[in-house]
């Protein structure tokens, strides 16, 4: 299964009246001014566990992370009426700027509800300036989001990579509004490049794609290269192929056969225990469904998971000429299954490259610490951004020296 990052702290809840001293920031504390600021002072209050919030203090200094901007947002839709994406963040990461873009759509709370507004219009439906620094005359690099489709996880690594660099996030359709999510990976990746081209018109381009959100990122060269535009550099960060090669009878029975050897007699027992909180957790799954599809938090998230989860089935896979950069964290090399075949824990075939060779000229490992999740949070995306940072400019310097770059 392809997992996304998620930070998953504790997190206040609706209920949980306790809050945190407001901690020492750059900012300086700045009470509201309206009913608007008031409003959203409550709702970071309440959602951050953070007394006396500033209009003025940022939602990530105050240790702001995605799951807390779902909530945000879902509260600012209840009080508001308006849908804004959590993207908006990076436009808007104070209570002051944020209490701006609304009264832009809406004035003053003192105005009569009116209940027919629509989501405010965006500059982007897809693209996401992660930063404000200055282009610097650099190549931007536009990395695509994971199978949620949010880039909030995104943030640490877009600014370690640098703000005197253009660089942009790519957000799912369906986040945010009454929009379908897209149905095949061709319609999403043609749909990314007429706003990549809006930035960009023309190539070199440099993009990458972190875990699902890879195959996007491959598919999107893959079209660029075939209008004949020049594709520099793809990145993918702990992308898997989108089908993974089955286990055979043998794999599975070789992996029993080891589990027995470290665990003894005992394992058969465990075996059973698993096998029926497997049953157990799916069954309770199905039962929740509908409790869940009703979940005023969840920004459509199923939603996008299952579309996601239905492209991969659809998406064939083809090779392209060019250089693949992956970075991943170290392999779990559970099982041997013979020969250099290893197997991890989850019982599913690992490969050196993650399976892409086959579908490209040449792919480049990057080993960086973590795991799929937390290798782009700190302390570990330190690391990924120094790599990523280094293998960038390198592609750059070897373009400029280079009478005959690469497609």
């Amino acid at each position: 299964l392809i997992k996304e990052a998620e930070i998953t702290a504790n997190i206040q809840t609706d209920t949980d009246t306790s809050k945190f001293s407001r901690p020492e920031l750059d900012s300086n504390f700045v009470e509201p001014r309206d009913d608007i600021e008031r409003t959203l002072v409550g709702i970071w209050e309440e959602l951050l566990g953070v007394d006396k919030v500033g209009v003025q203090d940022s939602f990530f200094d105050l240790g702001g992370h995605s799951l807390v901007a779902v909530r945000l947002f879902a509260k600012v839709k209840q009080s508001f009426s308006l849908d804004f994406p959590i993207s908006v963040l990076f436009e808007a990461p104070t209570i002051e700027s944020c209490a701006n873009l609304i009264r832009e759509e809406i004035g003053d709370l003192s105005q009569a509800e009116d209940t027919s507004r629509k989501s405010p219009e965006t500059r982007y439906r897809y693209l996401v300036p992660m930063h404000s620094g200055e282009d610097g005359n650099q190549t931007p690099f536009f990395l695509v989001a994971g199978m949620f489709g949010n880039v909030l996880n995104l943030r640490h690594l877009a600014h370690l990579i640098g703000t005197d660099r253009q660089f942009y996030g790519l957000q799912a359709r369906g986040l945010y509004g009454d929009q379908q999510p897209h149905a095949t990976f061709e319609e999403m990746a043609r749909d990314y490049i007429v706003e990549l081209r809006s930035v960009q018109p023309h190539g070199p381009y440099m993009l990458g794609g972190f875990s699902g959100g890879g195959i996007t990122a491959y598919e999107m060269a893959r079209q660029l290269r075939s209008l004949g535009e020049e594709v520099s550099l793809l990145v993918l960060l702990d992308t898997p192929l989108p089908q993974s090669p089955p286990l055979s009878s043998v794999d599975r029975m070789a992996i029993h056969w080891q589990r027995l050897r470290q665990k003894g007699v005992g394992y058969f027992s465990e075996w059973a225990v698993n096998r029926y909180k497997w049953e157990y957790n799916k069954f309770r799954g199905r039962m929740s469904k509908a409790d869940a599809a009703s979940d005023q938090y969840d920004f459509q998230s199923e939603k996008i998971e299952t579309a996601f989860r239905n492209a991969l089935n659809l998406y064939e896979l083809q090779p392209q000429e060019g250089e693949l950069h992956l970075f991943r964290p170290r392999l779990d090399r559970r099982y041997s299954l013979g020969g250099d075949r290893v197997a991890n824990i989850d019982r599913e075939l690992v490969f050196e490259d993650n399976g892409w060779s086959p579908y490209c000229s040449k792919v480049v490992v990057h080993e960086v610490p973590g795991n799929h999740d937390s290798m782009v949070l700190e302390p570990n995306v330190r690391v990924l951004a120094q790599t990523l940072k280094r293998t960038i400019l390198d592609h750059e310097y070897a373009l400029k020296n280079s009478d005959h770059p690469s497609s």
